[in-house]
């Protein structure tokens, strides 16, 4: 079962048709993890190889079934990064 942050997941449980944004680190090869996760309806956003993550948006109910794969290892929120002083 995957790392997640339990308010993370009492948010997916107390919204399970809301649309959240994730980022999922996974194990195996990356493509056919994409390929995987879009067969389920995962919209997968972007791939992030040197970290072996992916960005993607689903709904609280999918995020739970994801984080019970195997071969998915952490998941947490895809928030905006931004660049000191700017």
């Amino acid at each position: 079962m995957a790392e997640v942050d339990p308010e993370l997941r009492r948010l997916w449980r107390a919204k399970p048709t809301e649309p959240v944004e994730l980022i999922l680190h996974v194990e195996g090869d990356l493509e056919a993890r994409q390929a995987a996760l879009q067969e389920q309806g995962v919209q997968v956003r972007r791939r992030f190889a040197l970290t072996r993550a992916l960005s993607v948006r689903c709904d609280g109910q999918t995020a739970l079934r994801l984080a019970k794969l195997a071969w998915v290892k952490r998941i947490e929120p895809d928030r905006p990064v931004k660049a000191l002083g700017r």
